[in-house]
C-alpha cells in the first residue's frame, strides 16, 4: 500500500503554513470592506478606461484607420463588459 502524498500548503495570512482544505476563516467586515473597495476600484478603472477607448475610437475613425479601430472597439467592449461586471448596485 503507498502512502498518499503530503497535503499541499499554503500561507496563512500571519505566515504560518495552512493545510489545503483547511477552513477559510471567517469574513469579518474589514474583510468585507476591503472587497467592496476593490471592486469599487475596479470599476472605476475600467470605466475610465472605457471612455478613454471611446475617444481613441473617434480619433481612429476620423483618420480611417480601420483595423486600429477594430481592434479599439473590441477593447472598449471588453471594457464595458468589465464595468458592468464590477458594477456596485448589483
Amino acid at each position: 500500500m503507498t502512502s498518499a502524498p503530503a497535503p499541499e500548503t499554503f500561507p496563512a495570512p500571519n505566515g504560518a503554513a495552512a493545510p489545503a482544505g483547511a477552513e477559510a476563516p471567517v469574513d469579518s467586515p474589514t474583510m468585507e470592506a476591503c472587497r467592496a473597495h476593490h471592486r469599487q476600484l475596479q470599476f472605476e478603472v475600467s470605466r475610465y478606461i472605457e471612455l478613454l477607448l471611446g475617444e481613441l475610437s473617434t480619433m481612429a475613425r476620423a483618420a480611417e484607420l480601420r483595423h486600429l479601430l477594430h481592434f479599439i472597439e473590441l477593447t472598449r467592449q471588453e471594457a464595458g463588459d468589465q464595468t458592468r461586471r464590477c458594477r456596485i448596485d448589483r
